[in-house]
């Protein structure tokens, strides 16, 4: 037989199969965990992605930013109480929300014996250099 022929009957099956294949994978299941309003409005020319590693126990200090910041708790406890808001507790899986120019009283880990890792995405604009503003104790 042919090796053409050969390659082609081969390629024929198998990209069959792939297709095949793809046609009954399962639809991946999509659950919105948060929508928020960036409000004034901004052009995001970038977003800067960090990943924040807190000892057991560490905390932030007041700060705030100029620019909008969505964090995902990728593990631990995290404890946050931003500006005119009911402090709230963020565990792993869940996302919180800093607001532009607003004061975050509280960041911390709510743990004194577990690290705590949280993955931040700054959404910045082009003349975004500074993310963070360390403000004093109240």
């Amino acid at each position: 037989m042919n090796r053409n022929l050969i390659f082609l009957c081969a390629a024929s099956i198998l990209g069959g199969t792939a297709l095949a294949r793809s046609q009954t994978a399962p639809e991946i299941k999509r659950t919105p965990i948060l929508t928020a309003e960036v409000s004034p409005s901004k052009t995001v020319d970038h977003v800067q992605i960090t990943r924040l590693d807190f000892k057991p126990g560490q905390i932030t200090g007041r700060h705030m930013h100029p620019v909008p910041v969505v964090g995902y708790v990728e593990s631990g406890v995290f404890l946050v109480k931003i500006e005119g808001q009911i402090q709230k507790r963020y565990t792993a899986g869940q996302v919180i929300y800093e607001p532009a120019n607003t004061t975050i009283e509280r960041y911390d880990n709510g743990s004194s014996t577990e690290p705590a890792v949280l993955i931040a995405y700054y959404l910045a604009g082009a003349k975004d250099q500074v993310l963070i503003k360390f403000l004093p104790p109240r």
